[in-house]
Parts: C-alpha cells; sequence; structure tokens
C-alpha cells in the first residue's frame, strides 16, 4: 500500500487529514434512503467526528429520485465518499430526473481512498487487478489473500457492499472471519492488518474508530 502521494492514479486518492486522536465516523450503503443517511451524518457529528466518510453506494441505480437531495447532503456536511456500484450506474444511465452537477461529483469520486495506515472502499481496493468490477467483487478466499497482499502490516481495510458486518483477520496461512452485531465495541490492536465490513446505514448501522486506542465502536441508529 502506498502513502504520502496526493494521486496514486486516477482511481486511488491518497488523503491526509487529522486522524491523530480524533474520532473517524464511517457509513456505507445508503441507498437513495435521504431521511436514514441525514440521521447517520448527524449521529456521528454528536460523537465528535470531525471526519465522516461514506463508502459507497450513497444513492441507488433503481430508486433515483433522491440522487440530488444525497449528493447535497454529502457535499454540505463534508463527508469523504468513495463510489460505489450504484453510484457509478447513475453517471451511466444519465437520467435526466438527475442534474449535471450531481453526476459531476459522482464521476469526481475515487474508487480507493488511503489515508496513512486506513484503506476506504467500497467493495475491493484491487483496481488495478480489476478495474471497475473491484465495486462489486465479494470477499472469496481468492480475493481475501489479494487484499491481504494489498495492505501493509498495520494497515486496517474498510469497506461495504456486502451488507454483513464483519472483520477479517489473517491467522497463520490462513483466514478468520467474525461477524459484528451491532451494537459492539472491538479493539483492533492486535488483530492488524484487518478488513472490516462496515453494515449499512439503511439497517441503521454506522462505525467510529479511534484511531488513539484503535477502537472501533459498531452503532446503532434509530431510524
Amino acid at each position: 500500500m502506498q502513502s504520502g502521494t496526493i494521486f496514486v492514479m486516477p482511481n486511488i486518492r491518497s488523503m491526509h487529514f487529522q486522524y491523530d486522536d480524533a474520532p473517524i465516523g464511517i457509513m456505507t450503503d445508503s441507498h437513495g434512503q435521504i431521511t436514514y443517511l441525514s440521521k447517520a451524518i448527524h449521529y456521528l457529528k454528536e460523537k465528535n467526528c470531525e471526519t465522516i466518510i461514506h463508502l459507497g453506494d450513497i444513492c441507488d441505480s433503481v430508486h433515483i429520485q433522491p440522487a440530488d437531495e444525497c449528493i447535497s447532503l454529502i457535499q454540505d456536511f463534508d463527508v469523504i465518499a468513495v463510489k460505489g456500484n450504484n453510484d457509478h450506474a447513475l453517471t451511466l444511465n444519465k437520467n435526466p430526473v438527475i442534474h449535471q452537477a450531481t453526476i459531476d461529483y459522482i464521476q469526481s469520486l475515487p474508487l480507493v481512498i488511503q489515508c496513512q495506515q486506513l484503506v476506504f472502499v467500497h467493495s475491493l481496493p484491487l483496481v488495478q487487478a480489476l478495474g471497475l468490477s473491484c465495486m462489486i467483487q465479494g470477499l472469496n478466499s481468492h480475493f481475501l489473500k489479494l487484499c491481504f497482499d494489498y495492505l501493509d502490516e498495520n494497515a486496517i481495510l474498510f469497506r461495504g457492499h456486502s451488507h454483513q458486518p464483519e472483520i477479517v483477520v489473517q491467522s497463520n496461512q490462513d483466514y478468520q472471519r467474525f461477524e459484528m452485531n451491532f451494537p459492539v465495541e472491538k479493539d483492533l490492536t492486535d488483530l492488524c492488518p484487518c478488513i472490516i465490513t462496515c453494515g449499512t446505514v439503511m439497517n441503521g448501522q454506522c462505525l467510529i474508530y479511534q484511531p488513539g486506542n484503535h477502537t472501533l465502536t459498531g452503532c446503532t441508529i434509530d431510524h
């Protein structure tokens, strides 16, 4: 994993934001549900998350009407985002219901964001190997190996897409998968590198990562 570069390649963006001790809010898969998205953002702001990251599928390629409103909300609160497959589909369909400014914003989103030892992606970070299909491929044994090969030894990969919250860690030459039932709190100190699937805004789920003590909190939000 490379760090310290502004642009590694067009679809992978290295970013620098303050996270010495400040909590980072992480959400994913809101699928055009503007009410749930708004509640998740406000919840994380109330928990002092100055940085909030959305892991894609902000919008929904079938339920397209709220797309403009969803993207406006993301921009109004300075939420950092990666592109999901539903978001990408909207840019291909170019339905006149959606404003061009919304399409332009979605097209500008990277597939992967890296900040020091943290990696944020919709599904997999394997852009060079998979191209756009990295947004939809799942974590089978083959892709697990490639993902862990991609990560530094202290890295954490945060992903969405599959909707089932879990943590995957390396164990000798194999992998262990642990389901997360929210609300939950995990100490990640001895688990890195690891891959974390974050649950969904649609199910009232989001994460708070505390870099200072490597603690992960899985939160539930009332709809």
